[in-house]
């Protein structure tokens, strides 16, 4: 059996949820400006070939990707397991912060941030311990040198960190817990759609990869899992949710999908309309206000 070849950096569970009745959804290029002709499944949207294959050498490897069907696999029962609970466990609200966080490193969009952090990120940075032991039980240093400096260890660190924000001085520490546990919710509104873009993690600051700071991330067509230091827990204002899909759009590198083509449209000339006036910056400026 080959190797998988089409690897979605957003997942499919995730983008399901956007769907529609026939799990179809209208698709929209941002950079060409117009809808692709026929409606797609999530299958077939945000994904990149071969993105999380590594090569060693004579033999291409999909375990990167494995690693991450498995973490999705656990996302989605926790999740599905909270909307239809109406209840968010310790143990439930952790899988959707980490998933959160490994999304955020997933994204092609963060794709230069990573090569940013990685250079920072050196293994002694790092909350991990790698041993390559010869048969004498003495460390075999030159190997491990030979690891560190590999693209594989660097590849890597994409699964390493989302784990960072819930570090310090290389523990897990439970003031940390505590202030996300605080801050996070999920919004559900049934009257309102949502859209979905290549880009959909909103962040207050995305330069820490060490603090989670505030966040905004679109679970579906009706729910949003929410961490603001706010206080409130709730949404404040109907405006909260055009903002959302006006960030979702503005933020999206090239595509953009929803299951209503006319919202989508709403929500397309809204942005051009707000762009046209001047005022883009101030889309990510209020969204927090109204959390």
């Amino acid at each position: 059996m080959g190797i998988s070849k089409r690897h979605h950096y957003i997942p499919q569970f995730l983008i399901k949820r956007f769907a529609d009745e026939d799990n179809m959804l209208y698709l929209y290029d941002k950079e060409k400006g117009t809808f692709v002709k026929e409606k797609r499944s999530p299958k077939s949207v945000f994904f990149e070939m071969n993105r999380n294959t590594l090569d060693f050498g004579d033999t291409l490897n999909d375990n990167l990707e494995k690693l991450y069907a498995e973490l999705d696999e656990k996302f989605s029962r926790d999740l599905n397991e909270i909307i239809k609970s109406e209840n968010i466990s310790e143990e439930g609200l952790m899988s959707l912060l980490i998933m959160v966080s490994s999304l955020k490193w997933r994204l092609p969009v963060n794709d230069k941030l990573f090569d940013e952090k990685d250079n920072h990120y050196t293994y002694d940075k790092l909350p991990i311990s790698i041993k390559v032991i010869n048969d004498d039980g003495s460390q075999n240093k030159e190997a491990i040198e030979h690891l560190l400096n590999s693209e594989i260890f660097s590849r890597t660190k994409r699964l390493i960190f989302p784990f960072l924000p819930f570090y310090e001085n290389a523990e897990i520490t439970p003031d940390k817990l505590l202030k996300l546990h605080q801050n996070s919710y999920i919004n559900t509104n049934d009257k309102i759609t949502s859209i979905l873009g290549d880009s959909p993690l909103i962040e207050s600051n995305s330069s820490d990869i060490e603090d989670f700071g505030n966040f905004i991330l679109p679970l579906g067509n009706k729910e949003t899992f929410i961490c603001n230091d706010s206080g409130d827990k709730k949404v404040n204002s109907i405006a909260f949710y055009l903002n959302k899909d006006l960030a979702i759009y503005h933020q999206a590198k090239k595509y953009v999908v929803c299951r209503d083509k006319n919202h989508l449209v709403s929500i397309i000339n809204t942005y051009h309309t707000v762009q046209g006036a001047g005022q883009v910056n101030l889309i990510h400026e209020h969204i927090f206000k109204f959390t």
